[in-house]
């Protein structure tokens, strides 16, 4: 016996836009301390961040804070992206390797609140 799918079927995607993009290529100035590595634009919402770590050395990252090196890390040569954020001030950032002043470059793509 075969069997039909039903005649209606509707699928609800809801996707936040993002039409504001932001780049960013930043050496962090001073060892071990956190540095602001993108700010979010004003009246906006950073939705989807991607970024390349070049080293030397790992980083770690926090979304509206001031980051610490326990927060998410990155490793010296690795890419990082995240979709579905809701970042509303600042990417922070700071060397996890000591005396590193790794440079981090990518982009904040930005949208309505």
């Amino acid at each position: 016996m075969p069997i039909f799918p039903k005649q209606s079927t509707t699928v609800n995607v809801s996707t936040t836009k993002a039409d504001t993009d932001t780049p960013f290529d930043v050496t962090l100035a001073v060892a071990a301390t956190a540095e602001d590595l993108v700010s979010v634009p004003a009246l906006k919402k950073g939705r989807i961040l991607s970024l390349i770590n070049e080293g030397p050395g790992d980083v770690a990252i926090k979304f509206d804070a001031t980051a610490t090196a326990t927060d998410t890390l990155i490793k010296e040569g690795e890419a990082y992206s995240e979709a579905g954020l809701e970042v509303s001030t600042k990417v922070s950032f700071i060397n996890v390797t000591p005396a590193a002043l790794p440079r981090v470059r990518g982009q904040l793509l930005s949208g309505p609140v």
